[in-house]
């Protein structure tokens, strides 16, 4: 990401002088308890649990108007071909139901759907992944002591300037398990009786008897295969235009790695992060496939066909473990990873599985097919529900915590 000049600081601090007032007075606005705004990373994307939960909505509940918005043009054209509600955020639409909705759902940030209109809206942080790594206030802290002194007067200028894009209102947020619940409280620094533990939106498609096509497509095309799909979380390079590629070094071995999977009937998916979708794979096998988001609809229809999760870092971990199959932990970088990058909340030996060091061990344990799946007692630490039912407990408690 670009950096941002000191005179760019200063018109953009001067326009956050100017528009305070209006932050503040949306206080006075009123608002619509069955008006429902919902959207995903920054605005960019029709995925994750916002997604989830807005479907949910439109199907079982009529009383509630809920609307997604977008900054995408693409995702703007799907949702309007089908006949579901969505508007431009910067649209007057848009910003007129940012500005009357009772309730707002984000997945990652209130630059999710329109973060200059919410203040007064019931806030409800779906969040985008349970996990052992430090999150918000928490992260910020490790960051600080790298930031340079001009990096340390813009996070103090934003904190004082842009409440709406810092501190809107953190109403609910949303966990998986009492496990997380102390970690998120340090996190978005907030009170216990805000942390609902009621499971993510997204997880109800682990137990949806629906598939995403583009799995069906492969089980037709390897039919006795197991499938394997790489998850890796992203690091802080993929920001700066330097996608993470799991596979350059760590003891890769590519004529091993084709053997490997010729031997065991293998089919080895890549899925990397959001960040890293520019990551330059050069790989070309039949049994190697490198997916980004265009390549599938839904990414939990998608992942509850796989036989076999192998990840590092990543929160999919805990949403994998629903589904009762073998996890490989594959944290090769992990000392640079818990020092340069985002420090853990907990032991990562915490996650069980089977933990390789780099590529020759892991490749090692697909060859002696020596992974197994975690036991119920784990899957029950991370998760207080496994029954695919957390839309329609939020949705209930979001009726509830508006009066409706």
């Amino acid at each position: 990401m670009k950096e941002e000049s000191f005179f760019e600081l200063v018109i953009k601090s001067i326009g956050g002088v100017l528009f305070l007032p209006f932050w503040y007075l949306e206080r006075l606005l009123p608002r619509k308890k069955k008006s429902w705004i919902f959207g995903s990373w920054f605005g960019l994307r029709y995925s994750d649990n916002s997604r989830a939960i807005y479907e949910y909505v439109l199907t079982n509940h009529p009383d509630i108007k809920a609307v997604w918005i977008t900054k995408d043009r693409a995702v703007y054209k799907r949702l309007k071909s089908e006949g579901k509600p969505v508007e431009y955020y910067n649209s007057i639409r848009g910003i007129l139901l940012s500005l009357n909705a009772g309730a707002v759902f984000i997945t990652t940030s209130p630059k999710d759907t329109n973060a200059l209109c919410l203040n007064g809206a019931f806030a409800v942080w779906l969040w985008h992944g349970v996990g052992l790594k430090c999150i918000m206030a928490d992260e910020k802290r490790f960051k600080w002591a790298h930031y340079s002194r001009f990096k340390k007067i813009k996070v103090w200028i934003n904190k004082v300037l842009f409440p709406y894009e810092n501190s809107p209102g953190k109403d609910a947020i949303l966990n998986t398990g009492d496990f997380f619940s102390r970690f998120f409280m340090s996190g978005f620094q907030v009170d216990e009786n805000r942390i609902w533990v009621e499971g993510y939106p997204r997880n109800d498609m682990l137990f949806s008897e629906k598939s995403d096509e583009a799995a069906v497509i492969l089980r037709k095309k390897f039919p006795t295969a197991t499938f394997i799909i790489y998850m890796p979380t992203h690091r802080i390079n993929a920001r700066k235009n330097s996608p993470f590629n799991g596979f350059e070094g760590f003891g890769f071995d590519r004529e091993y790695f084709f053997e490997i999977l010729e031997k065991g009937d293998y089919v080895f998916l890549n899925k990397g992060h959001f960040y890293d979708q520019t990551a330059s794979i050069e790989i070309k096998n039949e049994r190697f496939i490198n997916i980004t988001d265009n390549d599938y609809d839904d990414l939990y229809l998608f992942i509850k066909e796989m036989d076999i999760l192998i990840t590092d870092f990543s929160s999919i971990y805990f949403d994998f473990l629903l589904l009762k199959k073998p996890i490989i932990l594959a944290p090769f970088d992990y000392d640079d990873y818990v020092s340069l990058e985002r420090p853990l909340q907990f032991d990562y030996y915490e996650q069980e599985g089977v933990r390789t060091d780099n590529w020759q061990e892991l490749l090692d344990v697909l060859d002696k097919r020596s992974y197994y799946v975690p036991s119920s007692k784990t899957v029950q630490k991370f998760h207080k529900y496994i029954d695919g039912k957390s839309c329609s407990r939020i949705v209930d408690r979001t009726k509830k915590s508006l009066g409706i």
